[in-house]
């Protein structure tokens, strides 16, 4: 009787329904922890790529103002921020680049390497925005990580264990900028010193066949295979309604034609006008500048096999005044009548510019989220 009762399988089923059922609890727990921390990270991503992209937005006018502005007003219109009662700090320093969510860097967009965070204001060309517990590049506590409930808890410490009651949940993004050119044209070679000049006469390519003349420019498409009236009347529309839209890095070739095209002249006097974010001063483009032995005729290497090698050398940074010249029927009250060419009369800020990731430089901007990787790494 007594081997009989200790030999007995009575109530193990209970024993094995009750564990059954614990372990059901915690994969539960997991799956749903697992789901919010998933859905925190998702959103919260989308959040900070937003802000990314309008921080850089406000770099671009060179301005931690801007980006300050830029950034927080998306906390208004970001439903998760919002509800999260997480929002997004837009403030930085611009001598040291730090802010409790955004950090300036510089970023190199060929080896799509961070090459040093952080960085002044004056030396940044992108923006990283994140809601973390320690930024990585100051090792300064921000404790803006997205907190999560933690599902699991209340189990774990029902069976005498320890566990947090939030989640931490880590995330980041880094947007670059880059100038898009601003006009239709190219400069036949940039005099460095027209930089010191009010203004400069930049006259218009007169002859048939063109020609290495330092001063003449012509129209360009940019990376289309044609470049005819139509064409470029179109573009300088779309500039003028917004941006051109395509970045064209230094050592492209472009397309080019010449002749004096009033009706393409006239449109482009409409692009003439204050600089909006000081109507003090005039706006301005990003211009490529091609070898001056250049004939404006056809497309370079690469496009259409033609060897004449339009390749961009570098951009100008010019602000025009006014186009100039007889039958355009454009306000001409600043040019000089004794110029009987066709001309732009501009103010060139800057003739040599080869890196077009840096504030300041024109009008529009192409902006771009980036993967976040350290130099070395």
């Amino acid at each position: 009787m007594i081997m009989k009762r200790l030999t007995s399988n009575s109530g193990s089923v209970l024993v094995f329904v009750t564990l059954m059922i614990v372990l059901l609890m915690v994969m539960v727990g997991m799956g749903l922890d697992t789901g919010q921390l998933t859905f925190s990270r998702s959103m919260g991503q989308r959040a900070v790529d937003m802000a990314a992209l309008a921080g850089a937005a406000g770099l671009a006018r060179g301005s931690v103002t801007a980006i300050e502005s830029n950034i927080e007003q998306l906390n208004d219109t970001n439903d998760y921020v919002k509800s999260s009662g997480n929002p997004i700090d837009g403030s930085v320093n611009p001598n040291t680049g730090i802010g409790k969510n955004v950090t300036l860097i510089q970023y190199d967009t060929k080896t799509s390497k961070v090459i040093a965070a952080p960085v002044p204001l004056a030396s940044a060309n992108a923006v990283r925005v994140a809601l973390e517990t320690t930024n990585p590049y100051s090792g300064a506590g921000s404790s803006s990580a997205i907190s999560t409930p933690a599902f699991l808890t209340p189990l774990m410490r029902l069976f005498g264990g320890s566990a947090a009651s939030q989640n931490n949940v880590n995330v980041s993004a880094i947007s670059t900028m880059q100038a898009l050119p601003g006009l239709p044209i190219a400069l036949n070679g940039c005099k460095t010193e027209w930089e010191n000049e009010d203004a400069s006469p930049i006259e218009w390519n007169q002859t048939p066949s063109g020609g290495p003349n330092p001063n003449n420019s012509g129209w360009t498409t940019y990376l289309d295979n044609s470049v005819s009236k139509p064409d470029v009347i179109k573009l300088i529309q779309k500039v003028r309604d917004g941006c051109m839209g395509t970045a064209v890095p230094v050592g492209k070739d472009i397309c080019l034609n010449n002749g004096q095209q009033t009706p393409d002249l006239r449109e482009l006097a409409t692009l003439i006008g204050p600089d909006p974010e000081d109507p003090s001063k005039p706006k301005c483009y990003l211009t490529p500048v091609v070898p001056p032995t250049v004939n404006f005729t056809g497309c370079g290497d690469g496009i259409d096999n033609n060897s004449a090698g339009n390749e961009i050398l570098q951009y100008a940074n010019i602000c025009p005044l006014a186009i100039c010249g007889p039958g355009l029927k454009t306000d001409q009250t600043k040019c000089d009548p004794t110029i009987s060419n066709k001309y732009i009369l501009a103010k060139v800020k800057k003739c040599k510019v080869i890196d077009l990731t840096q504030p300041n430089l024109g009008a529009c901007y192409s902006l771009r989220l980036v993967r976040e990787s350290k130099v070395g790494m």
